[in-house]
């Protein structure tokens, strides 16, 4: 998508060099948008329409996107060398609500996405995008509202990604803040534990701190990169940064060459990589359209092979196994490291292959009776929901079981104090894991999308019990991280119920 891009912004930043005004670029931003599959032809890019709201009133948007004579989005132009006004943003948001449009987009000097979230008091910008070649931002643009992938459920949902992703962000901002303003107490106070344990055998606590007064610590902001403590007046030797890129390989219907991001969890499809030419059975109509259009874009017909003729970046694994394989994949387990582990591996460890999953420790002091709070605070908000019949007692103890109506198999919910995770899993004790693990297995794709994720199946293949597990990372010290993993455990209780009760119905047991 990335070239894409490229295509439909090269011609507005022209635009820009020239200072052309409004009537040109508003042409010139029409015909772009045919780069996206819009086409004007079918009546699919409407010029200014003139549309009826109310008995004698007309509203005349600048561009209005239409799909099988539906609104989809609304587009407001300026001029590109504009500077964005309140009044923009105003009248964008006035389009959006009388058409009832979910979203909305301003192109002028820079191009800005706005969602319109129910219950909000105005629409928020959700992805402003500065008119450059090569912006990572400007692929998202383009993947998003190609007319091929856009669909208004889709784009709602990615809108409340970006929400997510700023609102993750402003917190990242908070504490550089926080560091900035009190960089001496913050670092001297977190320094002080590590030292007493690593030298404490050695020297008192009023030597260390004495000596920790002596230094002078202070905090800058660097545009360029995240911000990093200064330690005066020793110098420390920076640490050699580990590579994010995990080399793997795909056979299933292909020959594929790709690396693994571990960083952004995106998988890099390597130039020179055969894939599948031909489409599997019970593909998607839409699908088909996608992979069609991909096939077209990124490979060459080669003695009579399908040949990837440029890298190609997919956001994650699976998307890259799709289109490699022509049909329905699992990235996470199609796709293999070159010791033939699955990038399931990668998924928790950010890049090293793991045996157990690890997260940051917390500092919670009495575990028991946090554990105890915890269940009682998610067997509460559970019941509230009505969703599950019945629920056990809670107890001092780092899990929390749910029934699903079979002996031997259940929902074993984790509150992990010491590694600050939560997670829900499917848990198969040994006694029948032969006969619901192959089962289930079979199914791995269906069941995986009808959770609406994807969880980690049989992540330590040792054991002789099986899960398949979902882990949320949080900090169980923070009052509101914790209600939200609690919110999370619940929603994903009630899913998991639905779907596994519902597959182990269907599983016949021996007789």
């Amino acid at each position: 998508m990335q070239e894409k891009w490229n295509q439909f912004v090269y011609v507005l930043c022209e635009a820009k060099k020239k200072d052309v005004d409004e009537d040109t670029y508003h042409t010139l931003i029409e015909n772009q948008l045919q780069l996206l599959n819009w086409m004007m032809y079918k009546g699919e890019i409407c010029h200014k329409p003139n549309i009826p709201i109310g008995n004698s009133k007309f509203i005349q948007p600048d561009i209005l996107i239409k799909s099988d004579n539906e609104e989809q989005f609304v587009i407001e132009v300026k001029r590109p060398v504009h500077s964005q006004t309140e009044r923009e943003r105003v009248q964008l948001e006035s389009y959006m609500r009388q058409l009832k449009l979910d979203v909305g987009i301003y192109i002028g000097e820079h191009i800005e996405v706005f969602y319109d979230k129910p219950k909000s008091k105005d629409a928020v910008s959700v992805m402003r995008i500065p008119l450059e070649i090569d912006n990572k931002l400007g692929a998202k643009f383009v993947e998003n509202f190609f007319r091929d992938n856009f669909s208004r459920d889709a784009i709602v949902g990615f809108c409340e990604e970006r929400i997510k992703e700023i609102q993750r962000q402003a917190s990242l901002n908070k504490i550089k803040e926080s560091l900035i303003a009190d960089a001496q107490t913050q670092i001297t106070e977190s320094l002080k534990p590590y030292l007493m344990e690593k030298y404490g055998d050695s020297f008192s606590e009023e030597e260390i701190k004495s000596m920790l007064a002596t230094l002078h610590f202070t905090v800058t902001t660097d545009s360029t990169r995240q911000p990093e403590p200064k330690v005066e007046p020793v110098k420390v030797k920076p640490m050699k940064q580990k590579s994010t890129l995990v080399k793997c390989q795909l056979t299933r219907n292909a020959y594929a060459q790709g690396l693994f991001d571990t960083s952004d969890q995106s998988l890099t499809v390597l130039k020179g990589s055969k894939v599948n030419p031909v489409h599997l059975d019970k593909f998607k109509d839409a699908n088909l359209k996608t992979r069609d259009r991909q096939l077209a874009e990124y490979t060459e017909e080669v003695n009579g092979e399908r040949i990837v003729k440029a890298d190609v970046r997919f956001d994650t694994p699976s998307g890259a196994a799709v289109f490699c394989v022509g049909g329905s994949a699992n990235g996470w387990s199609t796709w293999k490291d070159e010791s033939g582990r699955e990038l399931n591996e990668y998924r928790v460890n950010e890049g090293s292959p793991k045996t157990e999953v690890r997260f940051d420790e917390n500092r919670v002091t009495d575990p028991h009776k946090f554990q105890l709070e915890f269940w009682t605070k998610f067997k509460a908000k559970l019941e509230a929901t009505g969703k599950i019949p019945t629920l056990q007692t809670p107890q001092p103890h780092n899990w929390y079981d749910v029934r699903i109506g079979r002996s031997n198999i259940l929902l074993n919910n984790v509150c992990n104090t010491q590694k600050n995770f939560v997670s829900v899993r499917l848990y198969i004790r040994n006694q029948m894991v032969d006969v619901y693990y192959p089962a289930l297995e079979a199914r791995r794709d269906e069941i995986n999308k009808a959770l609406g994720c994807e969880p980690i199946w049989d992540a330590n293949p040792t054991a002789k019990d099986k899960t398949i597990a979902f882990y949320h990372q949080t900090d169980l010290t923070d009052s509101i991280k914790l209600e939200d993993a609690l919110d999370w455990m619940v929603e994903q209780t009630i899913i998991f119920y639905r779907v596994f009760s519902e597959e182990v119905k269907g599983i016949s047991l021996p007789k």
